[in-house]
């Protein structure tokens, strides 16, 4: 493309070839970095007006040569000058090769203003639209792994519509939100998610509304990811900006064309399940027993004494005769293996997009039409996500200097899924979960074969005495969750050019959307147990609404000062609103089975089941003024300020705003001094940067409120009380938070271009957090925000591609992406010794000072004086009387490495991504292990006899301690494995693993079908591909048969990291994709 741009700006500039005098000089121009010809050179004689330009094949044809020689010049941008002597020569071939100093990447920034990269003093990457549309994944943000620095995407699974969290270089927020802000084509858009369950114990699968936007439709993603870099977009912007331009978003060029793509793809989706071993069934101790539990009988075809599994239900399925046999026939029930029962619970999904897309452009404009139509079918029943993307978008240019630009975009998002609540290895926490109790189904419970509901009342039928847990395929068939949502998004812009200098621009975006969710179970899904919500059925329905207001004026400016300086710069104004409604009701206590409407069950609320109200609204708004100039000095020098003051709605008067101001420098030595090692170094660029940024928290927060319920209750003397007061304490004195963060950079190019590097170094700090403080319950108030505590993160970035081959057609590319970051809790509230983030107070994610951010306390095995491990009188480990710190699911370190491979009309890619260190408490590995079904336990046999690794406590006459001895106390096999991990009571820290991980994360075959072929088609061009997505991948220290993924979060979208509480698996992809052009 850039070859073709400036062949098209060299024709625009040169005459036509001189009229030949002597002798004509013929020949070939190529590059050196690939052979390839060069359309568009400029070559002339030196010393005349003579010249030409290369054809589309880099071929010339020069007239007008002295009998006596003398010398050409061949010149192209971007390329480095060369000048070569005729002689007697009638044919002189030419390659040329790459000025990085003079051409220079033009990269989107913020406020959707384009720049070059060379002036920029703030790391960014751009990520190019072929990298996207031929993803596996359908949510934009997963399709973002691995290709750049700083940003750590994790999921709640392996789903269709299940849930993304992406943070940018760390957490900076104990209570607020910490995902970045998205921009699409210059407007910001919503990217919540909106759970209706609104906690990880009952739910972890509401998408996030980035979901929403279509990868076949984007140009172009830069991720700015340092506050300096989004100073403009004020406190929205300080967990770093991802701006996406789109192709009905992009702006005309000269040519008259038309251009049409069509693409067709289709994956298959698998779940990535556990390995079980087969040897033996439930029961404890060898002996077999109706329990949770696998460490029963083996498997050696010897009666049990016991009877069916099934036996209760004998009555109901007289085609079941094996299900009457009692302990006393003939010896009892004889268990066997039902290898593949968890196996065939899944099924094989599939992911098919269709797409469309349209456009055409002239000098005065362009219009563009997208269409996709996303179909994926996930790899459990009930799981289905619909996705229809409409997209129109033009450019108008009516003078030299009126435009009017607009893009439109509609998507109707259809989701459904049985519900994953989280799991805890003995059953769901709260509400129904299809996984909590699937993966450890003892090994000779035939579970597919098997019937799973009660043909009069429609419950749940299952191997347990008093039906306590729910069989797996009934949640699967009677627990549902689904939401409808129709969006609109739009951005549209007027630009006037004031001079040839100065511009303005006035932007208007709108995001709205209607979202209608569901949640339902049927009654009689346990008889007793945990769940409180499969016994009496639930029915619960939520409308919301959001609307999104965003108005920007612009005033950009870009004028040489004199021939040494140039100035860059805009000043503007904009003005956000944010209008978010939502009705609700919960009905418990179904009449019918199978009919979900409210009138069905006999107890209607405006709260779900937790006591979370289901109705209310909520309004913000926020303006700002903010400036961004940048002064260029002989293009080898540049210095950016930037600020922007904020007024925002959610604080009082006296705090609500807030100016914030940023700076850069970049520097580059081999602009400034060429003779800099020009052999070795095509481009450096050092640059410095200092950023700030606010955090205006939540709505209502400074102010009572009242809440208002439709269900009025009757106080002592019979006043009619319709409303209430929330729980939370209003504190009007409430501040911002604030963000500083300084960032170094280094920038790189050598050998021509064949070692590229990109350098941070970044130290960021958020002070004044807005934290929620426990109150005293006797205050008549749980809780009130305060401002108090810091979070430092400090970390390196860095991007290395080399080019170790380029020649001809082939060309070989190697990548590598690092990233580490360091969190901090520099200070908290006085009298504050820790906070919780997210979880259980006895084991959750806390923020306790001097530590990490989000380091996971839970109870602990009590250690001796040197470290060792202690263990009771019975054999067991004996856990310490307080929780403490049991696990930091923060990295060390992780990255990516990449490989490209084009050879003519092929090219393949692969991504393997690789986390360092870590530690995540995993309900789905210790479930696993404890429960005695994983096939990492194979060849273990449960009736012998282990004996735990530590120490016994010597004792005195008055038990007091006075030393250690090594543990001798013998226990059984399951006694040591299910006593003594999470699943049978043991401390917390028995569930933590080191969360080192490696992962094939993608491999991409592509062929181009060659031009002459094409073209004889009438056609642009043809080509397929073949993907494969998540291949593979390796928890290297927790049990491997598992098959634990721990890119996975118990907490979707919401903060807190490092918990694994048996949600879905995660989902291998692979399949092709057509793609037509014309």
């Amino acid at each position: 493309m850039k070859k073709f741009l400036l062949f098209f700006f060299a024709l625009l500039v040169l005459g036509g070839p001189l009229l030949a005098q002597e002798r004509t000089v013929t020949g070939k121009v190529t590059s050196a970095d690939d052979g390839s010809p060069l359309p568009g050179v400029n070559v002339v004689i030196k010393g005349s007006t003579a010249g030409t330009v290369t054809d589309s094949e880099g071929n010339y044809r020069i007239s007008g040569v002295p009998a006596s020689g003398g010398t050409l010049i061949f010149s192209f941008i971007g390329l480095q000058t060369q000048e070569v002597l005729i002689g007697d020569r009638t044919t002189i071939n030419v390659s040329l090769a790459s000025d990085i100093q003079q051409l220079s990447e033009v990269v989107v920034t913020a406020q959707g203003i384009q720049r070059e990269q060379k002036a920029l003093g703030y790391a960014t990457t751009t990520i190019s639209s072929a990298l996207l549309a031929e993803k596996p994944e359908t949510d934009i943000g997963r399709a973002l792994q691995g290709r750049t620095p700083g940003l750590q995407i994790l999921n709640a699974s392996g789903l269709a519509g299940s849930s993304s969290r992406i943070n940018i270089r760390g957490n900076s927020s104990i209570n607020g939100d910490t995902q970045p802000l998205w921009i699409v084509d210059g407007v910001p858009i919503n990217t919540q998610s909106n759970d209706i369950n609104q906690n990880f114990v009952d739910g972890q699968v509401a998408p996030t509304r980035f979901l929403d936007i279509d990868p076949n439709n984007i140009e172009s993603i830069s991720v700015l990811r340092g506050l300096s870099a989004t100073t403009t977009y004020g406190s929205q912007g300080r967990n770093g900006v991802i701006l996406i331009t789109t192709k009905t978003g992009s702006r005309a060029t000269k040519q008259n064309k038309f251009t049409g793509a069509v693409s067709q793809s289709y994956f298959v989706v698998e779940a990535v399940i556990p390995e079980y071993q087969n040897k033996w069934a439930n029961g404890f101790d060898g002996s077999y027993g109706e329990f949770f539990s696998n460490w029963g009988s083996l498997f050696n075809g010897q009666p049990t004494g016991f009877r069916h599994p099934y036996w209760e239900h004998r009555n109901l399925f007289p085609e079941f005769p094996e299900f009457a046999q009692a302990g006393s026939d003939n010896g009892g029930y004889i268990p066997r293996a039902a290898p593949n029962n968890v196996k065939d619970f899944f099924q094989k999904g599939h992911s098919a997009t269709t797409s469309l897309n349209l456009g055409a452009t002239n000098q005065f404009g362009s219009v563009n039409f997208n269409y996709s139509h996303l179909d994926e079918v996930g790899f459990i029943a009930g799981n289905n996500l619909k996705r229809d993307n409409f997209s129109f978008g033009g450019t108008q240019k009516f003078t030299d200097r009126l435009t009017l630009s607009s893009t439109f975009n509609f998507v109707r998002t259809d989701f459904e899924t049985p519900p994953t609540g989280a799991g805890l290895g003995s059953n769901s926490a709260g509400g129904p979960s299809v996984f909590a109790n699937l993966f450890y189904t003892p090994r000779n419970i035939d579970l597919m074969n098997w019937p799973f509901e009660d043909p009069v009342t429609k419950g749940s039928v299952y191997y347990r005495n008093g039906n306590d847990i729910p069989n797996p395929r009934w949640v699967l068939k009677n627990a549902r969750q689904s939401s409808l949502t129709n969006r609109f998004f739009s951005s549209s812009s007027i630009d006037y050019k004031l001079t040839d200098w100065l511009n303005a621009t006035y932007r208007l975006g709108l995001d709205t959307y209607a979202e209608d969710q569901t949640y339902s179970v049927n009654k009689s899904g346990l008889s007793g147990g945990y769940s409180s919500l499969l016994i009496p059925g639930a029915f619960r329905s939520v409308s919301s609404n959001n609307t999104i207001f965003d108005h920007s004026f612009l005033a950009t400016i870009n004028k040489d000062l004199n021939e040494s300086l140039d100035l860059t710069g805009l000043v503007g104004y904009n003005y956000r609103s944010n209008e978010y409604r939502q009705q609700g009701l919960e009905s418990l206590n179904q009449v019918v089975f199978g009919l979900m409407e409210h009138r069905n069950f006999t107890s209607t609320f405006p709260r779900d089941f937790r006591g979370n109200n289901l109705n209310y609204k909520q309004n913000s708004a926020i303006q700002g003024v903010f400036f961004d100039a940048t002064l260029g000095y002989k293009n080898y020098l540049y210095l950016n300020l930037s600020g922007r003051n904020d007024w925002s709605s959610t604080l009082e008067k006296e705090n609500r705003t807030l100016f914030y101001p940023g700076a850069s420098v970049a520097f580059i030595p081999t602009a400034a001094f060429p003779s800099i090692a020009p052999e070795v170094l095509d481009f450096l660029k050092v640059r410095l940067a200092y950023g700030t940024s606010a955090n205006f928290g939540y709505p209502y927060s400074t102010r009572p409120t009242l809440s208002l319920n439709s269900q009025a209750r009757v106080d002592g003397i019979g006043n009619v009380i319709t409303s209430s007061l929330p729980s939370l304490l209003a504190n009007p004195n409430l501040k911002p938070e604030l963000l500083k963060e300084t960032e170094f950079g280094l920038e790189t190019r050598m050998f021509q271009n064949k070692i590229r590097l990109d350098f941070s170094v970044y130290n960021r700090l958020a002070e004044d957090q807005i934290i929620e403080r426990p109150l005293d319950p006797s205050t008549g108030y749980s809780s009130s925000f305060i401002n108090a505590g810091a979070i430092s993160n400090k970390g390196i970035e860095a991007t290395l591609w080399v080019t170790p081959i380029k020649r001809g057609d082939l060309t070989i590319e190697v990548g590598a992406n690092f990233t580490r970051n360091r969190s901090k809790v520099e200070s908290l509230p006085e009298g504050s010794k820790e906070i919780l983030i997210n979880g259980f107070s006895n084991l959750g994610n806390f923020a306790i000072e001097g530590k990490p951010l989000n380091v996971i306390k839970g109870t602990f095995v009590e250690r001796s004086p040197d470290g060792q491990l202690i263990v009771n009188d019975a054999g067991d480990y004996k856990q310490a009387n307080d929780i403490g710190i049991i696990a930091d699911p923060n990295p060390d370190w992780f990255g990516s490495a990449l490989f490209n491979l084009s050879w003519k009309g092929l090219s393949l890619g692969m991504q393997w991504d690789y986390v360092q260190g870590g530690q995540i408490y995993s309900f789905t590995a210790a479930t696993m292990i404890g429960r005695g079904v994983a096939k990492d336990l194979e060849n273990f046999d449960p009736t012998l006899s282990l004996i735990l690794p530590g120490v016994n406590e010597v004792l005195d006459e008055n038990d007091n301690v006075i030393g250690y001895k090594p543990n001798t106390i013998p226990l059984t096999t399951s006694g040591v494995f299910f006593s003594n991990t999470i699943i049978g009571g043991s401390p917390d820290d028995r569930g933590v693993y080191d969360a080192t991980r490696i992962r094939f994360r993608e491999i991409s075959l592509s062929y181009n079908l060659p031009r002459d072929l094409v073209s004889k088609l009438k056609l642009g061009g043809i080509s397929i591909t073949a993907i494969g997505n998540n291949l593979w991948w390796r928890a290297v220290n927790a049990p491997k048969y598992s098959k634990a993924d721990f890119d996975r979060t118990a907490y979707g979208s919401n903060n807190g990291a490092g918990f694994d509480y048996l949600g879905g698996p995660s989902a291998r992809r692979y399949g092709v994709n057509l793609r037509i052009t014309f």
